[in-house]
């Protein structure tokens, strides 16, 4: 149809008009409206549906943003941070004990949050030769920091500045805008830039500082955090829409839309008031916790969308289905490419979801079922056979995680093999690797080539390549599908 008043002279309803029926038949009861109005009893399933509706698309909805709130409220609570200068620093690994999204076993990470409500204007003072995303409180991208970043990986001083903020702006610094005001980052580098333990430490001493603009430079509180428990996960339950309520009450109205607000506010979640849901309320929430944290489950582990696939013979998938990092595909956001990544990840940026020249960014591609479509079972011994020469600038890693939490599996402190692994795994005669996936060690596998799983629960499998080269990029060089051996 070239225009609407064609497509509208075509249409098949006419001037009459039927109505839907006075008794309807639906999942969650019978309907009945006498005379066209509802009977007490319909208003009544109908306000609870529509609530329990409501409250489980915003459970998917504002997912990113919970997910935000949990790893800063995870890092304050759990850590002890009392202020936005203690930087929190993994000087020995991240290891099994944190409860963080698909976390990284083989990077030095080093966490940073920023009230800029509280502080105004912060400044980070970042060394040469990190790298990493630094977030909004709704999850989304604000700037990179490193070789894909403004300071081109030789360390700078960034400006992060307060929404809205009409104040002056000094030079010498990169500048961000802030959409809210909580913001975190997490950088991430290598031991042979930074050292282990207290090398590590002393490093961001030395060459990190986090501070507000009106204060000027101040030491940094630095803090090991390998082996400390922290919990960063979003609440399964009614809880998370406490959670809601804090996010939205703390953060200017213009970070989130009136829609939005719109929703949150017809289930009692208004910026400004007090939240204090009524008994049949909470029982809603927590319902509709329960079933968004299914529905997620679903969508990440048997997504639907075909991009999600890399390879079109294997079941290795992009965390990132889009391809980008705002899940942007052609005129809308692909809703279920965000639930993908934001269930089961932390860290948006655009260095780890599109293709950056030779060399640079990480590509990360994960699998939850073996070679034949199964998901695979921590009572079965699988393997996964790396082809010789893995096409990476600087380093690969396999790790395993628990489909509970989404965090490392905690079968041991580090449940990952990597190409700087020490000891290093055992190479065949023609440069391939396997590595093998079991309660117990196989019989003949050398132990740095097996990492150890639970038998009570499954585990999925991520392969991280740091560094990408051509042969990745053009897919000449394909890793094989995670193997039943027995």
């Amino acid at each position: 149809m070239s225009n609407f008043f064609e497509f509208s002279a075509t249409s098949e309803v006419g001037r009459e008009f039927t109505p839907a029926p006075q008794t309807m038949e639906t999942r969650f009861g019978t309907l009945e409206f006498p005379g066209g109005y509802p009977t007490d009893e319909t208003v009544k399933q109908v306000y609870d549906e529509l609530d329990l509706q409501r409250a489980t698309q915003l459970y998917l909805d504002m997912y990113p943003a919970l997910s935000s709130h949990g790893l800063m409220k995870g890092w304050v609570r759990d850590l002890g941070m009392t202020d936005s200068s203690q930087i929190n620093v993994t000087a020995d690994r991240l290891d099994s004990s944190a409860l963080v999204l698909t976390g990284n076993t083989e990077s030095l990470y080093a966490f940073a949050v920023f009230d800029l409500k509280k502080d105004g204007p912060m400044v980070f003072e970042v060394p040469p030769g990190v790298m990493g995303p630094l977030d909004d409180h709704n999850f989304l991208f604000v700037a990179d920091i490193g070789p894909t970043g403004m300071d081109k990986g030789e360390g700078g001083k960034y400006l992060l500045l307060p929404p809205g903020y009409d104040g002056d702006v000094p030079d010498g610094y990169f500048v961000l805008q802030a959409a809210t005001y909580c913001n975190f980052s997490f950088i991430r580098a290598n031991a042979d830039v930074v050292g282990f333990g207290d090398k590590a430490l002393e490093f961001y001493r030395q060459h990190a500082k986090i501070y507000p603009l009106s204060e000027g430079p101040r030491p940094p509180v630095v803090k090991n955090i390998t082996g400390i428990p922290w919990n960063s996960l979003v609440p399964e339950d009614a809880g998370a829409f406490e959670w809601m309520h804090e996010i939205i009450d703390y953060e200017p109205a213009e970070a989130f839309g009136r829609e939005l607000l719109g929703r949150l506010a017809s289930l009692g979640i208004e910026k400004g008031k007090p939240f204090d849901p009524d008994a049949r309320l909470q029982a809603i929430f927590e319902q509709a916790a329960q079933q968004g944290v299914a529905m997620s489950r679903v969508i990440a582990f048997d997504c639907r969308d075909p991009e999600a696939v890399v390879y079109p013979d294997r079941r290795w998938e992009s965390p990132y289905v889009t391809n980008n990092s705002t899940f942007y595909r052609d005129d809308h956001i692909a809703l279920e490419a965000r639930t993908v990544f934001h269930f089961t990840a932390d860290g948006i940026t655009p260095a780890m979801a599109a293709q950056m020249p030779e060399g640079k960014g990480s590509r990360y591609q994960t699998t939850y079922k073996d070679a034949d479509g199964n998901y695979i079972d921590g009572t079965k011994t699988y393997k996964v056979h790396m082809p010789p020469e893995v096409p990476v600038a600087l380093f690969w890693s396999v790790t395993l995680y628990d489909p509970w939490t989404r965090c490392e599996l905690q079968s041991q402190p580090y449940p990952s093999i990597s190409s700087q692994s020490d000891p290093a795994p055992a190479v065949n005669p023609d440069g391939s690797v396997d590595i093998y996936f079991a309660a117990e060690k196989p019989d003949g596998v050398p132990a740095e080539n097996w990492i150890k799983v639970l038998p009570d629960r499954g585990f999925f499998v991520y392969i991280r390549y740091y560094g990408p080269l051509n042969a990745f990029n053009d897919k000449t060089w394909v890793p094989n599908d995670v193997e039943l051996v027995r």
